[in-house]
């Protein structure tokens, strides 16, 4: 297979507070820390925050090293303003964390005692077709975070 000259390295989450994501993407989906650092931003490559500001940065990692990080970014003084109630429906502009997990029933019951997780769908039995013939079976889930991103949790049952 030619290799392609662009690596999906990792999605950042702008938040606001980030003991509760962590919870969530550290402890119950199981992701390790790789860096976790506070630092001065320039306010030139992020289109957020005030040049100056303090910032800390978690990132975390799957099951490879290079690529599937996920960063939260907390803006600490000044922070980023609150937006308010977060959507329950997708639109255009939004994205979709697609994860695999080992057990989604797990998951899902953990989830319940996140405070300000909404729980989209419990866990289901989805079919997908194969691209050669037949069907991927996979146990789904889904929830938006606290933060107001929605993430798919996936069980693979069959491949």
């Amino acid at each position: 297979m030619s290799k392609i000259p662009t690596d999906f390295r990792r999605a950042t989450m702008l938040v606001n507070e980030i003991e509760t994501p962590l919870k969530i993407y550290r402890d119950i989906l199981d992701m390790e820390i790789y860096y976790d650092k506070e630092m001065t931003i320039s306010g030139v490559g992020v289109p957020a925050g005030e040049a100056g500001g303090q910032v800390r940065l978690v990132i975390l990692q799957a099951n490879d090293p290079y690529i599937g990080m996920l960063g939260i970014l907390q803006y600490l003084d000044p922070p980023l303003p609150e937006p308010g109630d977060y959507p329950k429906r997708l639109g255009v502009g939004d994205t979709v964390f697609v994860m695999n997990v080992e057990d989604a029933e797990a998951v899902h019951k953990k989830l319940l005692e996140v405070p300000g997780v909404y729980i989209q769908s419990e866990p289901h039995v989805s079919e997908y077709p194969k691209p050669g013939g037949g069907v991927f079976r996979l146990l789904c889930m889904s929830f938006f975070d606290p933060n107001g991103y929605f993430i798919e949790a996936n069980q693979w049952l069959s491949r």
